[in-house]
């Protein structure tokens, strides 16, 4: 009860404080590694909890090429572990699609997990002047798109604005996965195909601004079992990318495949353009990478 009482306290003061301030000059885009990066997880099928370590490998080798910002995990699921920022801290008690409760499960509305991301980030760095970027893998995605569309649109429960440069995600199911038909729970719900909450992102959110401008990646795999190649790139991302079966990326493989080899085979366009064929092209850590650092990835 204390930490709800707290958690409506602060954001209480926080809102009587936006009414004071307007939205500051846009940051002009920094080519660097040394933005904050914020790492989202996704769906977990065997149970409410996800080990944040998943990232290490991935985190661990973009610092081996030069990331120097913090690692930042979000901890969403009330069995979550290892993760530095948890989502349940933030936003209001009883708003937008509040559960009631700070033990959160599958069943908790992906709105509301993208209304707590959005506070996550303007509490802790935006409202500070601080631009980061953000690796999203599957479900993680859908919440980070949610979160930045309704800020984008001045939704009245989300923050005034955020400082989010760059964005991939990793096998996210823009446009829905059948293989949420196979499970019943309100966030498999969500993610099937022509669910409402997927509809929402196709109109209001194809590709979500944050102030100063946001470039999306979007990555996908003709061999991911989950989520299919013309989902993992439906929405209107700057860059999409698909690796060929080839390059046999699954679902799992996006984050763990730390190899800087140049031998994959992928599809890629860039700012909605004709999609080209590149047979020695970098596997997805080392994409994200470059995509993290250059508008033009």
């Amino acid at each position: 009860m204390s930490s709800r009482l707290g958690k409506v306290a602060a954001v209480f003061g926080l809102v009587l404080a936006l009414f004071a301030v307007s939205t500051p000059a846009a940051h002009a885009r920094t080519d660097n590694r040394t933005k904050p990066v914020v790492y989202i997880h996704g769906y977990n099928a065997f149970g409410d909890g996800t080990d944040c370590n998943m990232w290490s490998s991935m985190d661990n080798t973009l610092r081996s090429w030069g990331l120097t910002g913090p690692k930042v995990t979000v901890r969403y699921y009330k069995g979550d572990i290892n993760c530095t920022r948890a989502l349940e801290t933030y936003g209001a008690a009883g708003v937008h699609y509040d559960p009631g409760t700070n033990s959160y499960d599958r069943y908790v509305r992906l709105e509301h997990l993208g209304y707590e991301l959005a506070w996550m980030i303007y509490r802790e760095y935006s409202s500070k002047g601080v631009t980061v970027d953000m690796v999203a893998h599957s479900m993680g995605g859908l919440i980070a798109r949610y979160a930045m569309a309704q800020t984008a649109r001045r939704h009245a429960d989300f923050p005034p604005y955020l400082y989010i440069e760059d964005v991939v995600t990793l096998g996210t199911p823009h446009s829905g996965t059948s293989w949420a038909s196979f499970c019943w729970t309100t966030q498999c719900e969500q993610m099937r195909p022509g669910s409402s909450f997927v509809n929402w992102l196709a109109t209001n959110g194809p590709n979500p601004q944050g102030s100063g401008g946001t470039d999306w990646t979007a990555v996908g795999s003709y061999s991911d079992e989950i989520v299919s190649a013309s989902s993992a790139v439906a929405m209107s991302a700057s860059h999409k990318v698909l690796y060929l079966a080839s390059a046999e990326v699954a679902h799992s493989d996006y984050y763990v495949d730390t190899t800087d080899s140049r031998t994959a085979d992928v599809n890629y366009n860039d700012f909605g353009g004709t999609w080209y064929a590149w047979y020695d092209a970098p596997f997805a850590v080392r994409w994200s990478d470059y995509a993290l650092l250059y508008g033009s990835w």
